[in-house]
């Protein structure tokens, strides 16, 4: 399909930035969302029609305008793309109180409210396909991700219930779960890590975008990349005191060997 009108958060780099040049491919008319307007207006460059909407998404109002100035361009919504987030990777109490609520204002409230926003232009007009990048995280609870897995896991449990709810009015919810992925880097705030997959079991912030892409083409509720994580999950779900132990023992081993880390 092509001729779409697609938002696109964390559009300045990253998935976010693969996912609007994929969809620009296709010929979907796309708005470009992030904080970084230099690097959103170097993309727009490349993206005939594309429209570029400077946002914070932790601030009030934020979602009010990109919706509203979406709209006055070009009428009507069909694509909504979830993907802005972070991950402030640190055990818990080292964590601030403005570093916990500005990671779930960003990866959990802001797509909810997101999603209500455009939902009148997707319901009047009986379809449209609001597409949230959750992560296997949001499925596998993980040290030192305590925060970052309570977002995504949320992200997962309002997808699932919009779904639900949206799809008899024409509106599909998808979820996507990648596991991890090579260039995204620049929005994880990387403090203390148990380990990091290799090279040849992430995927590329490109491989995400098709996958983002076809998702908007052929909707499904889910869909956990690279395929091989979907027994994880599974075990994960059937078995989850073996999980706990692997983790732990994990754990246990980073903090010996970071002892006084400091917050």
């Amino acid at each position: 399909m092509s001729g779409r009108t697609v938002i696109v958060t964390g559009a300045s780099s990253g998935i976010g930035e693969a996912t609007a040049r994929a969809f620009g491919l296709a010929g979907d008319r796309v708005v470009l969302t992030a904080r970084r307007v230099d690097r959103l207006q170097r993309l727009a460059a490349d993206l005939p029609e594309s429209l570029v909407i400077q946002a914070d998404l932790t601030q009030p109002g934020a979602v009010d305008r990109i919706v509203g100035e979406t709209l006055n361009r070009y009428q009507t919504i069909e694509v909504l793309v979830n993907n802005a987030g972070i991950g402030q990777y640190n055990w818990i109490e080292r964590l601030t109180e403005e570093e916990i609520q500005t990671e779930v204002t960003l990866n959990l409230i802001a797509p909810i409210l997101l999603a209500r926003a455009v939902l009148p232009s997707m319901l009047a007009q009986q379809r449209g396909v609001i597409i949230n990048v959750s992560s296997v995280a949001g499925r596998i609870g993980v040290p030192t991700m305590a925060i970052y897995c309570a977002t995504k896991s949320g992200l997962h449990g309002i997808s699932e219930a919009l779904y639900r709810e949206l799809r008899p009015r024409g509106v599909h919810v998808c979820t996507i779960y990648p596991g991890g992925v090579k260039g995204t880097e620049s929005g994880k705030r990387k403090r203390v890590r148990l380990g990091e997959a290799p090279d040849w079991l992430r995927l590329s912030t490109k491989q995400v975008a098709g996958m983002i892409v076809s998702l908007a083409d052929r909707p499904r509720p889910r869909r956990i990349v690279p395929w091989f994580f979907s027994p994880v999950v599974a075990i994960n779900n059937l078995l989850p005191g073996l999980v706990d132990a692997v983790t732990m023992r994990a754990a246990r081993r980073v903090r010996r060997a970071q002892p006084s880390a400091p917050t």
